[in-house]
């Protein structure tokens, strides 16, 4: 023993067993913390179970007693209410029909004025000295300012002209009694052609006002003449900026070029040989920018640079013909400001290869199938090639050509003007950027000879949609200025009888049509919750749709509110997203065939599996739908509706009879139903609307219920219901109601009057009740019907009745008063598909940005669905009914509950605090079915995404199937692409580059100032301005044998040099300024050189249809924005994947091995019982590494194979019916070429005007 204690004490054992110990000292606090989070680790699964079911039952039994559901159902299922099943073929048939009806009319107004201005033209010649009176859109009530010597009164070459706010006319101040004449910057308005125009059209003034008395629901009415005026009614004023020239021109309006023309087939050849440098090449842009201009989305083009090489302008359209929609242009565009000018000018390949791809279009039935031209914008040809004509175009003449002559050489006009004449086209000599549009609007009236000659035949065209800006003639909010409009027009023809033949065509008479229009013979309460109705023209382009999103809506602030590029060219395959997509743009042979039949315009039925998003594209659902389509008699449009599968398939009727109520003395009065809480209608849906007094103040349409019911008590009262037909004795002062809907609106008044404070059962119900609804935050309780009516009571004041009762301190309106769209809101349409998962669930929800609104102001809605069933198949929704939490007060009960553990009744020292959520070691959160946070304990996470906070936890939650990843596609999405700045180094230049800006400066200010002035206007006004007579008109009468001059030319080699510098000194000394050029080029045209826009860019105001907003509303700094593919995953949560046996149970997951030292997190989840919430416990002690899971949308990475196929794809479409190319007297008509020349005090004149512009600046400027 005594050896064995000698062994243990002796010295080297000592050493190591001390190291030993001190060791195990050591590694003790790590051992402990290992064993610690071992034992934390250990989730509360049980906890979180027992939370989820009490939070849930409490929150049920609360909003259940406040929201009066039990009430209000019961009401409804004691009622007369009743189920009908929705015939969609009868109802959209039904509705088609309204539509064509009022269609019609406006086809009859628009003939009438056609008919008119067709007399009225052949009326006595208008005299050189005869004054004309006519009312200037642009020169209306401006008066001197109180610091002038004249001061309140008529500026000089103003009139006075009284203008009353018309609530028809979006609030824009009108005269009646009037026409106006708006005349653009580029259209000098002295010009005899002109001024006699304006003259004869004023006889239209009565067949205006005449139209309107007949038909009220008629929006502007308007004559677009050829020479470009245009008269309008009722006049306004037009607003524009005065520092900006007015660039609208109602010829280049979708409008007036498609009643003008028939479709065409074009190729626009551009010479890019080594002469077309400088201003030339600049002149040739614009005049290429000019003609595609007047392109519409039935009319098919391409573009051609041509020099040795004849190569398309945008390589994807390579050895074809696109539609002239939106976003082709815009390639166009963007193209033509890359490339270089070299070599010598090929007109054989050119000429030849144009010609054959028309013949190979028009032989295969591709294309438009109508008109086919060239245009060739050049500094010149060396011959007339008569060889090529001949053998691809005569005799027949099927292909115009149309010639623009760039440059001042006189000598080069010959041979382009025969190529124009031979061949049933027109030239034009284009010598500074200033005439160009002017030049390139002369092809029109010769497109429309054919037409014009036939004279018994008055085509009407209806154009798709585009965006008329109230702006533009008055309308207040410029933020608020869109306004959706089809129009339908009709071309008038001249009628003179003149001994030379001829075709002139006086212009176009039409009117707008606005779509809100169209929608309010749809009405939406006969479609019932999410159902929605749609059209779509013979392209398979939407007029209009749930999901049509024109405006681009950009959480930054200075990108909102700018016009789509692509806005009017939609498919209606990019808006139906169907539930099979494997890929972007992938064509879905059901949705194809649906498209076809719309356009088609055949009446059919439908069924798809389609994703819907909702929210701002932050929420989806998947959907049966069931689609019924109808066409439009008259129009080439179609009508579409869609209704869900399921409780789409029967609405709830229960009406009151209003004469029976008048007629019952004994009874309760018509207005005794709106007696409880506070009340208001659909803002948007048309109840009553009186159509003859478009004068009278504007009425809520509370107050238009009210006076109605108010008249409708008086004796020998009748409906008055026919909303498409206008009565044929018009009476002011009466209202004409929808009779469906304003009966079904008493009946739901009826049923959902519970809100009576001196209600004996609502009192009981709050009774007792205070303290727990101060506790819990109760602030509002609401009930929104199928007819619209959304009422409610304050329940934070102590009278719930008080009108002016709000539920917050911020100011705003009330959140009902802001929320009163009834079947149209979000939170309806929620509740009313989550009915299908959980009959007896409040669907919750906050604002996705209640993180940065004031806490006091945050407020959680809940909403449920009140159905009426027969039985589980026949079933449709009547009403939802709701409450509004305080969000602070709903966080602080989460948090209570969730502090607790389900063993003691609180917390104590007893309480295992790692158990429960107030343990740091625990983070929770309440989600919603779409994976946003409700409530948790950090205030700053409400209304977030959970994956931006926890997306590797996300993640687990898809692949644990609690979520759903659904992919949806934006195929109306914008891309911002930035526009780099120079660095401010370049301040630091040398003073070389300071004398280039200098000159840089002073030719952006002439040519600026060519741009805004038409200088020739000023000393020639009738050379300058004449359309037809002009002294450089040559005319050959022998097309056979013209007269030419001999040239030595052969056809360039590809081995020779180039040589080719021809070209005056002009264009050498203007190369060193394209910077300068580009400038104008994009004020000209609203599109810059680079595809950008320039910081100082202040465009004007106008209407949108043919062209990328240019308008102050549409200007983005530093960016440009160009269509693009946009995707986006959002999540939808699976309840029948948290179900065992019937029964919700806890999703326990954890993320293993997530850190380098092995730990894992570990998360449990659990539905909240009654409710569309999750319950999610994470364990938050291990270190994991969370990556980030956005729902931004990103945009769809295409290679250049995919991009190109993207701009190719060309769906079925259908043609316009009518097409007039061809008239067999058209060769009689000789007049083929010319230009206007400027005269020779042209230089003098420009020097005097730009020094007084220049002076103008530098006054403004300081």
């Amino acid at each position: 023993m005594r050896h064995k204690m000698r062994w243990w004490w002796s010295l080297p054992l000592v050493h190591h067993r001390t190291t030993f110990f001190l060791t195990f000292l050591m590694l003790f606090p790590a051992l402990m913390a290992v064993f610690t989070q071992e034992n934390e680790i250990n989730m509360p699964h049980q906890e979180v179970e027992f939370w989820a079911k009490k939070i849930g039952n409490h929150i049920y039994h609360l909003s259940n007693a406040f929201s009066q559901y039990a009430d209000i159902k019961t009401n409804f299922e004691n009622s007369e209410a009743k189920l009908q099943e929705n015939d969609g073929l009868q109802l959209v048939k039904e509705m088609a029909t309204d539509v064509t009806n009022m269609m019609k009319f406006k086809v009859e107004a628009v003939k009438r004025i056609m008919n008119v201005a067709e007399e009225a033209s052949l009326d006595k010649e208008y005299k050189q000295d005869e004054e004309v009176e006519y009312y200037n859109a642009k020169r209306l009530n401006k008066f001197y300012p109180p610091e002038h010597k004249l001061k309140g009164e008529l500026r000089e070459g103003f009139k006075r002209l009284t203008l009353t706010e018309n609530s028809h006319f979006d609030g824009i101040a009108v005269n009646e009694n009037h026409s106006s004449v708006h005349v653009p910057t580029n259209v000098y308005d002295k010009a005899p052609d002109v001024i006699n125009a304006i003259r004869w059209s004023g006889r239209l003034d009565r067949t205006f006002k005449s139209n309107y008395e007949l038909d009220p629901t008629l929006s502007w009415q308007y004559f677009g003449s050829s020479t470009g005026f245009l008269r309008q009614y009722p006049a306004s004023s037009w607003v524009m900026d005065e520092k900006d020239p007015d660039l609208y021109d109602a010829r280049l309006r979708s409008w007036y070029i498609e009643a003008a023309n028939s479709p065409k087939d074009m190729i626009i050849l551009l010479d890019v040989s080594g002469s077309m440098t400088g201003l030339r090449r600049e002149i040739a842009k614009h005049v290429v920018l000019n003609i595609l201009e007047t392109l519409n989305e039935n009319d098919f083009v391409n573009v051609f640079n041509f020099s040795v090489e004849t190569l398309e302008l945008v390589p994807c359209f390579r050895d074809t013909l696109v539609q002239a929609n939106l976003e082709n242009l815009g390639e166009f565009k963007k193209a033509l400001n890359y490339g270089e000018t070299k070599d010598i000018a090929n007109f054989t390949q050119a000429l030849t290869q144009a010609f054959e791809l028309l013949h190979r279009y028009n032989k295969s039935g591709q294309g438009s199938q109508c008109n086919q031209a060239i245009m060739v914008v050049t500094d010149g040809a060396p011959y007339n090639f008569e060889e090529i004509f001949a053998k691809y175009n005569w005799p027949h003449l099927q292909v115009r050509m149309f010639t623009y002559l760039i440059g001042r050489e006189e000598t080069k006009v010959r041979d382009l003007n025969w190529m124009a004449c031979a061949n049933k086209g027109y030239f034009v000599h284009v010598t500074t950027l200033a005439e160009v549009r002017e030049q390139v609007l002369k092809y029109i009236p010769v497109m429309a000879r054919p037409l014009v000659m036939y004279q018994s035949s008055h085509p009407h065209v209806w154009t798709g949609v585009y965006a008329d800006i109230a702006g533009r003639r008055g309308a207040p909010g410029l933020r608020e200025g869109y306004r959706l409009m089809t129009s339908v027009s009709v071309p008038v023809f001249d009628r003179k009888k003149t001994s030379v033949r001829t075709a002139n065509l006086l212009g176009v008479a039409g009117t707008d049509v606005p779509i809100r229009e169209i929608e309010k013979l749809v009405p939406p309460y006969k479609l019932g919750v999410n159902g929605y109705s749609f059209m779509v023209n013979s392209n398979g382009y939407v007029l209009y749709h749930p999901d049509l999103r024109p405006v681009h809506e950009e959480a930054n602030a200075e990108f909102q509110d700018i016009l789509k590029p692509n806005y009017n060219s939609v498919d209606f395959a990019e808006v139906e997203l169907t539930d099979h997509e494997p890929g972007p743009r992938s064509n879905h042979s059901e949705l194809l065939a649906l498209r076809r039949d719309l356009i088609e315009q055949r009446g059919g039925e439908a069924v798809l599996d389609v994703k819907i998003h909702m929210d701002g594209m932050k929420r989806v659902v998947q959907r049966k739908q069931r689609y019924f389509t109808q066409k439009i008699g008259g129009t080439p449009f179609s009508l579409g509706i869609a209704m869900p599968e399921g409780y789409g398939k029967y609405k709830v009727h229960g009406q009151i009879e209003l004469s029976r109520v008048i007629q019952d003395p004994r009874g309760a009065k018509a207005m005794d139903h709106f007696s409880t809480g506070n009340w208001t209608l659909h803002p948007d849906w048309v109840y009553c609307e009186y159509k003859y007094d478009q004068n009278r103040v504007d009425q809520s349409p509370e107050d238009l219920m009210k006076d109605f019911l108010s008249r409708a008590q008086k004796p020998h009262w009748k409906w008055r219901s026919t909303r498409t037909r206008p009565p044929p004795e018009p009476a002011m002062n009466q209202a004409q109601c929808d009779k469906d809907l304003v009966q079904s609106l008493l009946f739901d008044a009826s049923v959902t009057n519970v809100y009576a404070s001196s209600n004996r059962n609502m009192e009981d119900q709050l009774e007792g009740k205070n303290s727990v609804r101060h506790y819990f935050g109760m602030t509002t309780a609401f009930v929104a019907t199928r007819s619209g009516l959304t009422r409610w009571i304050d329940l934070t004041r102590a009278n719930p009745m008080d009108d002016a009762a709000q539920n917050n301190h911020s100011g705003e309106p009330h959140f009902m008063k802001m929320h009163n769209k009834a079947i149209d809101e979000v939170w309806y349409k929620r509740a009313v598909d989550y009915y299908e998962e959980d009959n007896e669930a409040y669907v919750y929800s906050v604002p996705f940005d209640a993180a940065t609104r004031n806490p006091d102001d945050v407020l959680v809605t809940a909403t449920r669905a009140i159905f009426i069933e027969e039985n589980s198949y026949r079933k449709a929704p009547a009403a939802v009914v709701g409450v509004t939490i305080k969000h602070s007060k709903f966080v602080e009960y989460f948090k209570n509950e969730t502090y607790k553990c389900p063993s003691y009744p609180s917390r104590d020292s007893n309480c295992k605090k790692a158990k429960t959520c107030e343990s740091k070691s625990l983070d929770c959160y309440l989600l919603d079915d779409n994976g946003f946070i409700i409530a948790s304990e950090n205030d700053d996470d409400t209304g977030k995404f959970f994956g931006t906070l926890e997306g590797t936890i996300m993640e687990s939650l898809v692949q644990s199937e609690v979520y759903k990843r659904v992919r949806i596609f934006d195929y109306q999405a914008v891309c911002l692409d930035t526009r780099l700045e120079p660095s401010i180094a370049s301040i630091l230049a040398t003073p070389l580059q300071w004398i280039r800006w200098m000159a840089n400066w002073m030719m952006g200010n002439i040519f600026w100032m060519l741009v805004k002035t038409h200088l020739y206007t000023l000393w020639d006004p009738n050379q300058a301005w004449a359309y037809t007579h002009t002294e450089r008109d040559i005319q050959y009468p022998d097309l056979e044998e013209p007269p030419q001059d001999v040239f030595d030319y052969k056809e360039p080699s590809l081995e020779e040099p180039n040589n080719a510098t021809e070209g005056s000194g002009e264009e050498d000394v203007l190369a060193e300024y394209e910077d300068v050029l580009g400038e104008i080029y994009y004020d000209i045209d609203g599109m810059h050189p680079d595809g950008k826009v320039p910081p100082d860019y202040d465009p004007p105001y106008g209407e949108e249809d043919g062209d990328f907003p240019s308008i102050e509303l549409a200007y983005i700094n530093k960016t440009h924005p160009r269509p693009c593919d946009k995707e986006v995953y959002l999540y939808k949560l699976q309840n029948h994947k948290l179900q065992q046996e019937g029964a919700y149970k806890p999703v326990k997951g954890k993320l293993s091995n997530c850190h380098t030292n092995g730990c894992g997190r570990p998360f449990s989840v659990q539905k909240v019982i009654s409710t569309n919430l999750i319950l999610v416990a994470v364990n938050n002690l291990c270190p994991c590494e969370s990556r980030k899971v956005d729902i931004e949308p990103v945009e769809v990475d295409y290679n250049e194979t995919m991009h190109c196929n993207r701009l190719l794809l060309q769906h079925f479409r259908k043609r316009p019916s009518t097409c007039y190319n061809y008239h067999p007297d058209e060769h009689e008509i000789k007049l083929c070429g010319g230009a206007g020349a400027l005269g020779l005090p042209s230089l003098a004149l420009l020097v005097l005007l730009t020094l007084v512009h220049i002076f103008n600046n530098l006054s403004f400027g300081s």
